[in-house]
């Protein structure tokens, strides 16, 4: 049994955090401070088609618990979920072996065009984004590409929060591309700590071509 400590963490953190401990051990207990930190690793865990209980230590302070099954009583929970569940056709569930059976998929391609994640406060939208690379890693289907244009290059750099996660993601066979105009235009091109510099020719080639693209705005 493993315990993690994600007090104090925001989301996607502490599930983030669960799933790594789970790759290695088949009881993870994770110490959170937030209530929808409980309901994430819950749901993750029921996709998972793993065991999972919340146990209540103080004001603000729960204890996660999630166990892992035998793949047949898994197979069974994760068919009795999928029952009681309306669900379209592009929906994905996750096997229980998943977790350790990462993938990349040919054709899918995630665009990252700002240091930010959506509109409105620059603070919470730097926290987003990190909250979004630090997700990709965790992710069983991973991307072909990463293509970083405009600000977005400006995660690739040497002091940027994202840098480690991205190079995880290098290492796992991501390729990671960064626009030689805005690297130029930001003057990073000394500060990049992953990937590799190419032109808005190849980026507007692979994005045309791809059978997916995700692009957080």
């Amino acid at each position: 049994m493993q315990t993690v400590d994600a007090m104090g963490k925001a989301c996607p953190t502490p599930v983030i955090m669960t799933r790594k401990a789970l790759r290695d051990n088949d009881v993870v207990v994770t110490r959170v401070s937030e209530v929808i930190a409980t309901e994430n690793i819950s749901k993750m865990a029921a996709q998972l088609g793993y065991k999972c209980s919340v146990e209540q230590k103080g004001d603000h302070e729960w204890a996660v618990t999630v166990e892992k099954q035998d793949v047949k009583s898994a197979n069974a929970c994760r068919m009795a979920i999928n029952e009681c569940s309306v669900t379209g056709d592009d929906e994905q569930h996750i096997e229980p072996a998943a977790i350790n059976n990462i993938r990349l998929s040919d054709g899918y391609i995630v665009v990252l065009n700002s240091d930010e994640v959506g509109r409105g406060d620059s603070t919470l939208g730097k926290q987003l984004a990190k909250s979004f690379v630090s997700s990709l890693t965790e992710q069983d289907v991973l991307p072909e590409y990463i293509l970083m244009y405009n600000s977005g290059v400006k995660l690739a750099i040497n002091d940027a929060d994202t840098l480690e996660d991205l190079q995880d993601l290098e290492k796992m066979g991501v390729k990671i591309m960064e626009c030689g105009i805005c690297v130029n235009f930001f003057d990073i091109k000394d500060q990049l700590g992953v990937g590799s510099i190419t032109n808005m020719f190849q980026i507007t080639e692979l994005m045309r071509s791809a059978q997916r693209v995700v692009k957080p705005s």
